[in-house]
């Protein structure tokens, strides 16, 4: 099975939270915003990564008791669907209270909204909340989607396509700890400092034995990794010098897979490499933060590739 951590299915309703924090490897910990039960389940951090099949009708249901939408990022949707709060469905406060975003088409805060659409080319996806997208965003509100095949084969990129035996999700993001003590974007937002870096919601050493994080096959196995950039900076991908290749990219496949050492990526981007699993062996990966330049990293989080 190429599954190596749970997932949400076609049909999921996600609650808004605002009440959650996830600890550093330094002890301390940082508040969060977040979608359902957290990535994978098992933290305050992001949203649970949600899986459908190429062609299925997918209703994702957002409820909240506070001003968010559920932006369908990278999915060719209707506009009634793609979660921009002028422009489509959301959850608001009521008009006496300010009128947030649209007059129209709104659900009160406390209901629900169901965004719905027919899932397209198989590949990986993101979603955010498009609400005041500068605060929201950076706390935490965003999650990836995974589009299979047609043929529904979970170790089949897309049909015809590259197959293998395993895959993580890397969900790359970062946090400017100075920011955590607002609700509304501001002066306080004006300038981002990001000062904590990470996989999947864990930094610094809980990154190298982390099971979502640290990637582990046998050696000859080929490994998806579904990438998706939810932080604000930029990021270079390297596996130690060990080559990949990349097969797809923002939910299409490459013309051509390339094989390189390193990749960077943009904000928003998503890309899925294979790994060709390296003889016996631990390797190490990381992932590099750049400032806003590119030209000089300002943080890093590490991993380890471990080859049976």
């Amino acid at each position: 099975m190429a599954r190596t951590f749970n997932y949400e299915t076609n049909g999921t309703t996600l609650r808004a939270r605002m009440n959650g924090n996830i600890t550093l490897d330094n002890g301390g910990s940082v508040k969060t915003w977040y979608f359902g039960n957290g990535f994978s389940g098992d933290r305050d951090w992001a949203g649970p990564i949600i899986e459908a099949t190429e062609g299925d009708v997918v209703k994702i249901t957002l409820r909240s008791g506070m001003p968010h939408t559920i932006h369908l990022h990278g999915l060719d949707v209707d506009q009634a669907n793609d979660g921009v709060p002028a422009t489509s469905g959301y959850i608001a406060g009521s008009k006496s209270n300010g009128e947030f975003g649209r007059v129209d088409g709104y659900t009160w805060l406390g209901r629900s909204y169901t965004y719905t659409f027919v899932a397209p080319h198989a590949g990986t996806y993101q979603y955010h909340c498009h609400v005041d997208t500068v605060l929201h965003y950076d706390m935490g509100m965003h999650g990836t989607i995974i589009i299979r095949p047609k043929s529904g084969n979970i170790e089949e990129a897309w049909d015809g396509g590259p197959t293998f035996s395993k895959e993580y999700v890397w969900q790359m993001g970062t946090f400017d700890t100075t920011w955590r003590s607002t609700n509304v974007s501001g002066s306080k937002t004006v300038r981002y400092r990001p000062d904590c870096f990470m996989i999947n919601g864990v930094n610094g050493v809980d990154a190298n034995t982390d099971s979502t994080v640290a990637i582990t096959a046998n050696a000859g196995e080929k490994v998806l990794i579904r990438t998706n950039q939810t932080s604000y900076q930029g990021a270079k991908i390297e596996f130690g010098g060990l080559p990949f290749e990349v097969i797809a990219a923002d939910g299409r496949p490459a013309a051509e897979a390339q094989t390189v050492t390193s990749l960077y990526m943009t904000p928003g981007e998503r890309y899925d490499i294979l790994l060709t699993m390296p003889s016996a062996g631990t390797y190490d990966a990381s992932i590099s933060y750049y400032d806003s330049r590119g030209v000089n990293v300002i943080g890093k989080v590490t991993t380890t590739v471990t080859s049976l």
